[in-house]
């Protein structure tokens, strides 16, 4: 097409014009104008990783060409040890430091980390190792602390929401490191902590402030204002990865010999306090959970303050408290306390703030995420019949809740503040129980648990 005898200088302007013609014959006669490839976009696929019933965390993974994956896990972050025994065969021993050593892959019993995949239905079993496995894009790839016939991961779907809530929160950070105010910045780290990210990771750009800076600077003033400010900071600081600061004001401080309670002694002083002395690996009295149990109303549940009458939010903390404090779940008082909040819960399968009240009575995110955290924290499936109303659970109704971007409306009519109800939902749909911990539900519940009637 171009004569090579011409000069650079006259090809270049040969070619400009020849472009200029394609362009104008294009335009007049319709076709499309010539275009260049777009690069390739990286590939992504999704990481599960259940470390028991209690415990899990979602991640997303980018990547180009092709990995495995044992390539995936690896690329999640996550602290992982494995083991080459030969032959193309690598084991995973331990993932954030559950599992096994190097040296003892599958601790010479039958407790191993499962690799699994989901099916679009359910969690499968890999015909294949992670190591020989090819990651295909928009996989979803799952990981299992426990033996071959322990209780499945939850359902994709359901964390796939947290990951989406996640993805929507961090777009609401600010540039100093929080979340608009010292309460919703609390929230964020609870958030980030029940997901197994650290507050020091999270900023809106590399030279800008982390979560973990904010806190720290307003951690003082917010462990002064009560010992549920105190115990709440404690939890959120501990569980994304901080330290806690020596000036700030630890729960214990608020905490009264005399009468075993914190502060003024209300359901909410109490029930935080409690978490957070648990979360900085302190002793807890004993005479403080005796003061909690001590305190319910109408063998029902708690109110936030002493002179309130019951609401589920109180209630659903106070049962984590109490629950994390190892109270056996099968006492007279928790399944009174369980039997209250069946009859709570709203046809629509959500759960109110108050189901006396005039005004808080519609299914809301927040209601229904706490409440959810107290099933997980018993041991229960709310998402079996036993907790659907008219077909619909209380996981059905809080995701119901989410918008196209992530984010969580608060009750299905209005948007209310979409923050703290995004922040609230995602603990309650990785299925973590307040503080974080890995202990696990005293089995007696399912033996002595009678069938309530509705």
């Amino acid at each position: 097409m171009f004569n090579r005898s011409l000069p650079p200088r006259q090809q270049r302007s040969k070619f400009i014009l020849l472009w200029f013609v394609i362009l104008l014959v294009s335009s007049l006669i319709g076709l499309p104008l010539p275009t260049r490839a777009a690069p390739a976009s990286p590939n992504q696929a999704f990481l599960a990783v259940q470390f028991n019933p209690h415990d899990r965390l979602v991640r997303s993974i980018s990547f180009s060409g092709s990995i495995t994956g044992l390539d995936a896990l690896l690329q999640s972050g996550l602290d992982i040890v494995t083991n080459d025994y030969g032959g193309g065969f690598i084991a995973v021993c331990s993932i954030e430091g559950v599992g096994c050593p190097a040296t003892d892959c599958f601790c010479g019993g039958s407790t191993f980390w499962n690799y699994e995949y989901w099916d679009g239905n359910q969690w499968q079993s890999h015909s294949s190792g992670a190591s020989g496995y090819t990651v295909q894009n928009g996989a979803v790839e799952g990981w299992r602390w426990g033996e071959w016939t322990d209780r499945p991961i939850l359902p994709w779907p359901q964390l796939d929401s947290a990951r989406k809530a996640l993805d929507w929160l961090r777009s609401q950070q600010n540039s100093d490191g929080g979340f608009g105010s010292v309460s919703s910045s609390v929230e964020a780290a609870l958030a980030i902590g029940s997901n197994h990210e650290a507050a020091k990771d999270w900023r809106i750009a590399s030279d800008a402030k982390t979560l973990a800076d904010y806190l720290t600077t307003q951690s003082e003033s917010y462990s002064r204002l009560s010992a549920a400010s105190a115990g709440k900071l404690s939890v959120a600081m501990v569980k994304s990865g901080m330290r806690y600061p020596d000036n700030a004001k630890k729960p214990n401080a608020y905490y009264d010999n005399a009468n075993g309670q914190f502060g003024d002694g209300s359901a909410l002083n109490q029930s935080w306090a409690l978490l957070g002395t648990l979360a900085l690996e302190e002793t807890v009295p004993d005479d403080a959970i005796s003061y909690l149990k001590s305190i319910v109303k109408n063998n029902e549940g708690w109110g936030w303050s002493l002179d309130r009458g019951v609401d589920t939010n109180t209630t659903a903390l106070a049962l984590q408290s109490l629950l994390a404090n190892h109270e056996m779940s099968c006492q007279p008082l928790i399944r009174s306390v369980l039997a209250y909040l069946h009859k709570a819960q709203n046809d629509d399968g959500g759960f109110p703030y108050d189901l006396k009240s005039t005004s808080s009575t519609p299914s809301d995110a927040d209601s229904t995420a706490y409440v959810l955290q107290a099933l997980y924290a018993l041991g229960e499936d709310p998402t079996s019949d036993a907790w659907k109303k008219n077909g619909n659970s209380p996981l059905d109704f809080l995701t119901s809740l989410q918008l196209s971007d992530g984010s969580f409306k608060w009750t299905a009519k209005e948007d209310g503040d979409k923050l703290r109800a995004t922040q609230q939902a995602i603990p309650a749909l990785l299925g973590r129980p307040m503080p974080f911990t890995t202990t696990g539900v005293d089995p007696c519940w399912n033996t002595f648990m009678p069938v309530i009637n509705r």
